[in-house]
């Protein structure tokens, strides 16, 4: 969705974040919700390498640059989480073109300058209660000096307080800002999933979705609900997927079709004729990688867990984010 990309620009660089999924301050009714603690994701093994990997490039230096210069932001110690949710349309369902979002950005932060910076820049705004508004698509404009390739008129950029800074669609705006002068305390999960997130005390992403709201998803695959948590020990790198379905029938189905799909993962990569020394290794750790999946779950719920070492994982990682820097920029659309 379009107002998505109003939170991108402002989150991909930023710094700390604190454990476990927060949702204080979301309104009411999300059928999605996205978490990334990214002060647990720096502190392992492999944000570490991803920082160091990619928190190099040009690109992303120039972003915390102008976050510090222009906004005040540090972008190595001023934010704290992330936090996206997804609400339905007036049909209760959500598509492309009929939903709406909400981001938490959880930190420290100067309102005032904030503010100032879209002052100084013409943003048009508008006022909510005792909260300024600012139009996302031109903030991010200003901010970044690139136009969205997409459109976000429909969303906005509020400092909401010292601590919190907020992006809504506009059918949501005066809802969101509501929920966090009160603090509200009003996500709703399935019981397996609650659990599920309250015991990754390691994690740094987490993902919920109702997928029976989701369009053509409760008929096409007969999910209820997904949930993921991906996070570090001391040792592994561990995911965590599990869904529930309409039918213990339909559970049964996906584990045994997610069960063939190993297998067949697993013959393509023992073929490594023909290959060198390094193709043969990176064949090693995804075969590695695949054989360590544990599909799981009884009744209507299957499950999808992953311990793998951290170490590998990095490794894995590495070779990803060095191979994509060696590629050549996209053509900017026009």
């Amino acid at each position: 969705m379009r107002f998505l990309l109003a939170a991108l620009f402002l989150s991909l660089s930023f710094g700390s974040a604190q454990a476990a999924l927060n949702t204080d301050s979301l309104p009411a009714g999300a059928v999605g919700l996205v978490a990334f603690d990214i002060a647990a994701f720096r502190a392992s093994k492999v944000g570490q390498a991803v920082e160091k990997l990619a928190g190099l490039k040009t690109k992303d230096l120039e972003a915390s640059r102008k976050l510090s210069e222009q906004l005040g932001i540090d972008s190595k110690k001023d934010l704290q989480d992330l936090v996206v949710a997804i609400y339905p349309g007036p049909d209760g369902k959500v598509a492309e073109k009929n939903a709406s979002g909400v981001v938490l950005i959880r930190g420290q932060f100067l309102p005032a300058t904030i503010d100032a910076f879209g002052s100084k820049n013409g943003i048009a705004a508008k006022t909510v209660g005792k909260h300024k508004a600012w139009e996302a698509s031109t903030f991010i404009e200003k901010l970044s000096g690139e136009k969205p390739k997409d459109n976000a008129k429909d969303a906005y950029v509020v400092a909401h307080s010292a601590s919190l800074v907020i992006i809504a669609s506009e059918e949501y705006l005066e809802r969101a800002l509501a929920a966090a002068d009160r603090h509200e305390q009003s996500a709703q999960l399935p019981a397996a999933v609650a659990s599920k997130f309250a015991a990754a005390q390691q994690g740094w992403c987490y993902l919920y979705a109702d997928a029976s709201k989701m369009q053509n998803a409760k008929e096409e695959v007969g999910a209820e609900d997904i949930s993921l948590v991906i996070g570090e020990n001391a040792t592994d790198l561990q995911l965590a997927i599990a869904a529930g379905f309409v039918t213990a029938e339909k559970a049964a189905t996906m584990r045994k079709q997610i069960k063939g799909l190993q297998a067949f993962a697993m013959i393509g990569l023992s073929n490594d004729d023909g290959k060198n020394a390094e193709e043969k290794a990176n064949l090693a750790l995804l075969s590695e990688l695949v054989q360590k999946i544990r599909i799981g779950g009884e009744g209507k719920r299957a499950t999808l867990d992953l311990d793998y070492p951290a170490d590998k994982a990095v490794q894995a990682i590495s070779k990803v984010i060095e191979k994509a820097q060696k590629a050549p920029d996209a053509p900017s659309a026009k």
